[in-house]
């Protein structure tokens, strides 16, 4: 007789700036977003980009509306012209 054993594992969302990694999982919506700027703020980052595990720059709006894939990065807004 087999036995069918099935292992649930968490799945974490995290958020990459500056070369650090914040946990977020369980965080989503508007409160996702403003985790985003305070980690922003904490690396002294006042614009920035956001990508998702697709490398896809996405929106406030996009995360709010859960319309991401993967782990987010935040890029420094770069508007040296």
């Amino acid at each position: 007789m087999a036995w069918n054993t099935q292992v649930t594992t968490e799945s974490k969302t995290h958020v990459k700036c500056n070369g650090n990694s914040y946990d977020v999982t369980g965080l989503e919506g508007l409160g996702l977003v403003e985790k985003l700027k305070a980690v922003a703020r904490e690396n002294g980052i006042s614009k920035f980009d956001i990508y998702d595990g697709d490398n896809t720059n996405i929106s406030p709006s996009d995360i709010e509306n859960g319309n991401f894939t993967g782990d987010l990065s935040l890029v420094r807004f770069n508007v040296a012209a």
